[in-house]
């Protein structure tokens, strides 16, 4: 009995159904499950284009995988906003990061409070919101600092912002200001690691890519709140009238712990101090927007 080819099309996929010789089973093969068998386990499709395009046509695709993924998603609805973002993100998209190299963010952007291809928008200025050029590009930078910290990368260098962000947990954001603050990564790794970010309108997902770490190693940035506490509005506000407040009125402040818990088969084996800060969460500190040419966290 000769072998016989025979082809199904079921939905968007091709079956092609081989039936051997001598009673043995009929094997069914997806097109897709036969291309994911060039890649390593745990990726999907949407992985395998990004994949290909990092590694080049004579690259290792079989042994990159996800090390670390965060989606950062904001209430904000300003459409220059999302452009800011967009922007920030193709220009990050696919970077290589080799063994050893330090990553810093305000160098691959450049001084985007400067740059006329980034719209102004709302961005914050100590306690206050302000408008200046770049708005929402710390929505980027802070989607990639927990990305990393669950790729287990080395931060050499990271600021909390002065409020509470509505996009990722407290004590977790990574804001940055060119020539002040920057977010700085170091990949200590023995492979390279690759960046791919994807933006739509107010949502921002960064995964990094590298070689597979160790087995049932899995960490979990998380953060909690230790301390609250009230500070009189007139000192805080030079002008607290200006925003609806009385002098006395509290404005208040929360300090939050974050952690690097690595977890080994399901049991944590390390729990390590990230950094300890202190934002001011009072809801007057976002309600006025000012016109100001300074260069602010974003």
């Amino acid at each position: 009995m000769s072998k016989v080819l025979i082809p199904i099309t079921l939905g968007c996929s091709v079956l092609v159904a081989s039936v051997m010789a001598f009673g043995n089973p009929v094997l069914w093969v997806t097109a897709e499950q036969q291309i994911a068998s060039q890649y390593a386990e745990g990726t999907d499709e949407d992985d395998h284009q990004f994949i290909d395009e990092v590694a080049g046509e004579d690259g290792d695709t079989s042994d990159l995988v996800c090390l670390g993924e965060y989606n950062a998603v904001s209430q904000d609805d300003d459409p220059n906003r999302a452009a800011n973002i967009e922007l920030a993100a193709q220009t990050l998209d696919g970077i290589e990061i080799k063994p050893g190299e330090t990553f810093s963010f305000n160098e691959t952007l450049g001084n985007t409070s400067e740059d006329e291809r980034y719209f102004e928008t709302s961005v914050v200025d100590g306690t206050t919101i302000v408008k200046g050029r770049g708005g929402g590009i710390c929505q980027v930078s802070t989607a990639l600092y927990i990305a990393a910290l669950k790729a287990d990368l080395e931060i050499v260098e990271r600021y909390p912002h002065t409020i509470v962000s509505d996009y990722s947990p407290i004590g977790l954001d990574a804001t940055v200001s060119y020539g002040q603050k920057d977010l700085r990564i170091k990949n200590n790794a023995e492979t390279s690691v690759y960046i791919r970010v994807d933006a739509l309108g107010q949502t921002v997902d960064v995964k990094l890519y590298g070689a597979p770490r160790a087995d049932g190693d899995v960490i979990d940035p998380t953060s909690r709140i230790i301390e609250r506490f009230d500070i009189p509005a007139y000192r805080v506000y030079g002008d607290p009238a200006s925003l609806g407040l009385d002098p006395e009125d509290p404005v208040t402040y929360y300090v939050a712990e974050s952690y690097r818990v690595l977890y080994r088969d399901g049991v944590m084996v390390s729990n390590d101090l990230l950094s300890t800060d202190t934002y001011q969460v009072s809801v007057q500190s976002s309600v006025q927007v000012v016109e100001g040419g300074v260069d602010p966290a974003k």
